[in-house]
């Protein structure tokens, strides 16, 4: 290696910095919470972290311009030190480059790299990259290792059915799995709610000798929580001898998502008795299922963290402002988004969902395309588009609809469909709205559906328009037939027209499909 590549990938190596003084806080407005007190800002910032990415970018530009030179680079250290590099900083980006740079023959002969090449891209949600080097990995049953970087990337991906068809195509091909696949593999059964199909990797989780492994039984817990078996997942719990901030986690969020609110309290409360805090994870869930029948607790935990200095957390703070909408106090969530030392999207979406049937939301998300270094996402628009359809903004609602479309290039979903039909029949706009819906399905539009003829279909009711409202009534009968609502209002549409007639024949029609009139 030249001298330039030896200075530069130096810089990969850690050093250690100066400490640095952190900046004085800035004086805030008086706060609405009633008996608060300052909390310190953790502010991690970690300058070695920007060298050593800085280091890394020189010596692939270096490695790059080498190569264009007709250097040939076949140290497999160097690749090896390269994409370990990227992982540990989480620079998973550089993959192509790197992959590139490799030759073809070092990466066939060469598992180490492979199995190094495929995490990263893994990493990095190309899952069908991944797996054409899988593919080609020379040795690959010799290590659980690529098969377990491989599942991952599918966990991750959300393609839960590609991961669990890849761990038992590693057992059958005679691959041990090791602690590492057994997580995975589980996180997977998880994201498709297949008990049956984590049972069977509960049985080869004894069979190999894990039945004591704390890391694969939080695993075993997370997964029957989300299958929906509770009794199993605290039956594992409770067998794990030494429970780490994890095992409770599991089982607390699992209590949470099931709405056993009570149960998760109880075992938060047994937890911190035992010596263990919890940390953002415990609490932003906590919060999340909180609502204004639960406001006592909620507060309660808010003055846990404000006292431990934990309320600039992102994902608490989040979870705070989420807590405080749902129990309507929205000065409260402006004021915790306001002091919000770092606001990441989900602090933007939290902010503009809370106020999405007034015109504050409008306001947040200009503040946003402003000061936000970050992009907008699908549920940002959902939040706006929602305000705007309650202010009966028209004009704003369409050019905001075109600007996720043009300017983010954002594929609008049922939801954003939804809003725009209830956007013009909110305004009383019927012809417009069913125009709207008709142009987006003859353009292939495949999440223009029932979302959008559901809003179509309660603008004619509200406005009384029977032509329109019959046509979006015969979609829906097709694609919900079993719900009731959509026939009661194309009912009472046809009453509010005086046709009787035509009223009692759509009774019939849900007397024949065993629907009963709501209310």
């Amino acid at each position: 290696m030249n001298l330039c590549l030896q200075q530069s990938y130096a810089c990969l190596r850690p050093k250690c910095s100066p400490h640095k003084n952190p900046k004085p806080r800035i004086k805030n407005p008086k706060s609405p919470f009633r008996k608060s007190y300052p909390t310190p800002l953790l502010i991690n910032r970690n300058d070695n972290v920007q060298s050593r990415l800085q280091g890394l970018e020189s010596v692939v530009s270096n490695l790059e311009s080498s190569m264009k030179n007709g250097v040939s680079i076949n140290d497999p250290q160097i690749f090896a030190s390269l994409l370990e590099s990227c992982f540990q900083l989480g620079a998973t980006n550089y993959v192509s480059r790197i992959h590139k740079l490799i030759p073809a023959k070092l990466l066939r002969k060469n598992a180490g790299i492979s199995s190094k090449l495929l995490r990263l891209y893994a990493c990095n949600g190309e899952v069908e990259n991944a797996h054409e080097v899988f593919d080609v990995m020379p040795d690959r049953n010799s290590s659980a290792f690529p098969w377990n970087s491989l599942i991952s990337g599918y966990a991750e991906a959300r393609l839960y059915e590609d991961a669990v068809a890849l761990y038992f195509q590693m057992v059958e091909d005679g691959v041990e799995p090791d602690e590492y696949t057994f997580p995975r593999a589980l996180k997977a059964c998880g994201g498709i709610g297949m008990v049956q199909v984590g049972e069977e990797i509960h049985r080869h989780v004894l069979r190999y000798g894990f039945g004591n492994n704390a890391y694969v039984l939080n695993a075993l817990v997370d997964m029957y929580s989300k299958c929906g078996d509770i009794l199993r997942a605290r039956k594992v719990f409770d067998s794990i001898d030494e429970k780490e901030l994890v095992s409770w986690n599991s089982m607390i969020v699992g209590y949470a998502q099931h709405g056993r609110v009570g149960e998760a309290l109880s075992l938060l409360h047994k937890m911190m008795i035992t010596g263990i805090d919890p940390d953002s994870v415990t609490l932003s869930t906590l919060l999340s299922v909180f609502s204004a029948t639960l406001r006592k607790p909620g507060a309660q935990i808010h003055g846990w963290i404000v006292r431990r200095g934990m309320g600039w957390n992102p994902s608490i703070a989040n979870a705070l402002i989420l807590f405080y909408s749902k129990e309507m106090t929205l000065a409260k969530a402006r004021w915790l988004f306001d002091q919000m030392p770092d606001k990441d999207r989900v602090s933007w979406n939290s902010i503009i969902s809370a106020h999405s049937s007034d015109a504050l939301a409008v306001e947040y998300f200009d503040r946003m395309l402003e000061g936000f270094k970050g992009l907008p996402d699908a549920i940002t628009f959902i939040g706006v588009l929602s305000a705007c359809a309650h202010l009966g903004e028209v004009k704003k609602g369409e050019r905001i609809f075109s600007m996720m479309e043009e300017r983010f290039g954002i594929e609008p979903r049922t939801e954003h469909y939804g809003c725009m039909v209830n956007l013009y029949a909110r305004a009383g706009l019927i012809d417009e709205a069913y125009e709207f819906v008709v142009r987006r399905i003859d353009n292939g539009a495949a999440g223009a559906g029932a979302a959008a003829w559901g809003a179509l279909l309660y603008g004619c009711f509200v406005h009384g328009n029977a032509e329109i409202g019959e046509i979006a009534a015969e979609h829906l009968f097709e694609m919900e037939p079993e719900c009731a609502e959509n026939f009661q209002l194309l009912v009472e549409i046809y009453e509010k027209n005086g046709r009787y007639e035509d009223a009692e024949r759509i009774r019939g029609m849900m007397l024949e499909r065993g629907l009963h009139e709501l209310g």
